[in-house]
């Protein structure tokens, strides 16, 4: 039941994205409502995907460093404290998630709340490849770090979307997600397209 639920959390944090695309940053309970009732179909289907063992991992960003974290579901509750997680386009999508805090730091919580990263109208790719705010540091990402992100939004590059989503993903050391009987889950993604 525990894998299922795992399953679950990333399938849903996946349909984020259609919920961040029509969204304002007010929550509308509607779309919480809607959220809510798609549980129930993907965890149907998350289902029939097998049974794993230990837990599933997966990789993310802080501070221009790689981190890891346990994927541990989505919560009953529309925000939850300081903590902030920030997808690109949608969870996982064109890159690893990019986290506010990391333990040791007074806002970290295992409880996030989620954010939807997206081009702002009429910016592309190349206009955040072209700023100041896209990473340097490592090819596979586009932001990592949420400073540069939040500058991102002030220069009008992108938008962000709060659905109304928090997710319960402990950080953990690169050594425990890959411990044995843990699943971490691909690091492969697309190329960003134009406009995400």
């Amino acid at each position: 039941m525990l894998n299922i639920k795992l399953w679950l959390g990333i399938f849903l944090i996946s349909v984020i994205s259609f919920i961040g695309c029509n969204q304002t940053d007010e929550v509308n309970p509607k779309n919480n409502q809607d959220f809510a009732s798609s549980q129930i179909e993907v965890s149907q289907s998350s289902a029939k995907m097998g049974d794993f063992s230990g837990v599933l991992t997966a990789n993310g960003w802080y501070e221009e460093e790689e981190i890891y974290y346990i994927l541990g579901g989505v919560e009953k509750v529309t925000e939850r404290g300081q903590n902030q997680l920030y997808i690109i386009g949608g969870d996982r999508t064109y890159q690893a998630n990019v986290a506010l805090f990391i333990p040791g730091e007074p806002g970290y919580s295992v409880h996030w709340n989620v954010n939807v990263v997206h081009t702002a109208p009429g910016k592309t790719l190349a206009d955040i490849l072209a700023s100041p705010y896209a990473s340097t540091h490592y090819p596979e990402a586009l932001f990592d770090d949420v400073e540069d992100i939040l500058d991102a939004q002030i220069a009008g590059l992108v938008t962000i979307d709060h659905p109304g989503v928090v997710v319960n993903c402990p950080v953990i050391s690169e050594k425990g997600a890959e411990a044995p009987g843990n699943t971490p889950i691909p690091e492969d993604f697309p190329p960003f397209p134009d406009t995400f």
